[in-house]
């Protein structure tokens, strides 16, 4: 099978926040953790069974080891394009692929100086 995505996958298991767009309301995001990213999209794993074609907010947070004890995080936009059932018996049992439609870095404020 031919590799048709044009940027480039990184294997990356993260912790994500997702929100879905549509109920920006609620207060407690969806969490999951993402397999592989890339600038054009991201595959994640959570409980909950989302549908194609939803926007969703999302945030990622990279470990402090990583960004040098900086808290820095990366938050965007993006729309679901393919959902799949992975396992049954599992917290993260819906496997998400969603295209980024816009996205940020950023850095937040320590609590601590």
């Amino acid at each position: 099978m031919e590799e048709r995505r044009v940027a480039r996958r990184y294997n990356l298991a993260l912790q994500v926040e997702i929100r879905l767009e549509s109920d920006l309301k609620e207060f407690e995001p969806i969490l999951g953790r993402t397999r592989d990213i890339s600038t054009g999209g991201l595959y994640f794993r959570i409980s909950r069974r989302l549908s194609v074609g939803v926007r969703i907010g999302f945030s990622i947070m990279p470990p402090w080891e990583v960004t040098q004890s900086t808290h820095a995080f990366i938050s965007g936009r993006a729309r679901v394009v393919r959902v799949e059932e992975v396992s049954e018996d599992s917290v993260d049992r819906v496997g998400i692929g969603a295209a980024i439609e816009g996205y940020k870095f950023g850095q937040a404020e320590s609590s601590t100086s």
